[in-house]
């Protein structure tokens, strides 16, 4: 191979144009608002753009499973819960409504992007760095590279980090469907309305363990693809920390949200409402849960990122 040809392979043009493509696609489809779909494209590029391909199968399966699930049953949803942003969020749908765009998906901006991909991005990059000369590099060595830190450790907090934002992500957009109440995980003798936050139930608790699972489970499959194959107490214990990591970004998520999120209640309309009521609103809404301190995107910060170094932590001393 050519010198030419490796700087050029360094470059990583197919993860460029498959994060490009995916950026726009999500723009156009309206899961992505203009500033979101800019951001995931760079941050896409800069988790896929790395030796270990399996970093951004990772974040296209947490992209692609969250944006159908807050699709799904969207309707249902939207008669349940409202949000201090939604009049921002009507007017940005309204400027954009020639284009037609299906804004159910989410909508996502650049900062609910950052929220869900940051951390992994950076560990992605590192692992860029650490093994820069090194292609073959074992995405699972615990010895540390050039950048100070084990390829295991950084693997385990990409697998963290999106196990819990999975997680959490189907916790909150399918567990809102539960037949039953939820009850406040902070004081689980008390129910409350669906779409508060804290609210917990056993079908949102399940789906947060199947969506962590189901990361460990790809990472499984993509380091046996790209990497070696794995032994079976080593696939075992991917999709424990992967199930684990689904359940505890969920729980730290909910125990924050019943905490430093104000969640508020209309009776009229039985709808909930997360942050501040808007001025002039006409509604009479009634403070279940919280203070108004944190919004979802830091709180989506906040839990992912515990959530994923913790991982690595446990996982580390595991493997």
């Amino acid at each position: 191979m050519t010198a030419a040809s490796t700087d050029t392979s360094r470059l990583y043009p197919l993860p460029l144009a498959l994060a490009t493509y995916l950026g726009w696609s999500g723009y156009r489809k309206g899961s992505l608002s203009r500033t979101g779909a800019l951001t995931a494209s760079a941050v896409g590029y800069a988790t896929m753009a790395n030796p270990f391909p399996g970093y951004g199968v990772l974040l296209i399966t947490f992209y692609l499973a969250g944006s159908r699930a807050t699709k799904y049953k969207s309707a249902i949803k939207a008669s349940l819960e409202t949000h201090a942003s939604s009049r921002e969020q009507s007017k940005a749908s309204n400027s954009l409504s020639s284009r037609a765009r299906d804004t159910s998906s989410g909508n996502r901006s650049a900062t609910q992007v950052l929220c869900n991909s940051l951390i992994s991005a950076l560990a992605a990059l590192a692992y860029r760095v650490s093994n820069a000369n090194n292609a073959l590099a074992d995405p699972l060595s615990s010895r540390a590279g050039s950048a100070g830190i084990s390829n295991r450790f950084l693997t385990l907090i990409v697998l963290g980090h999106f196990a819990a934002c999975l997680g959490d992500t189907l916790s909150s957009e399918l567990g809102i469907l539960s037949q039953s109440a939820p009850r406040l995980v902070t004081q689980p003798w008390r129910v409350v309305p669906k779409g508060t936050n804290g609210g917990v139930s056993a079908w949102g608790t399940l789906v947060a363990g199947i969506g962590g699972a189901g990361i460990g489970a790809i990472l499984c499959a993509s380091l046996s693809f790209f990497s070696r194959p794995l032994q079976a107490p080593v696939t075992t214990t991917l999709v424990a920390l992967g199930t684990a990591a689904g359940l505890m970004g969920s729980l730290i998520d909910s125990v924050l949200g019943a905490v430093l999120q104000q969640t508020l209640y209309d009776p009229n309309t039985g709808k909930v409402l997360v942050g501040s009521t808007a001025p002039g609103s006409a509604a009479k809404w009634t403070k279940i849960t919280g203070y108004n301190v944190l919004d979802n995107n830091a709180v989506n910060f906040v839990a992912s990122s515990a959530t994923a170094f913790l991982t690595a932590w446990v996982g580390s001393r595991l493997l």
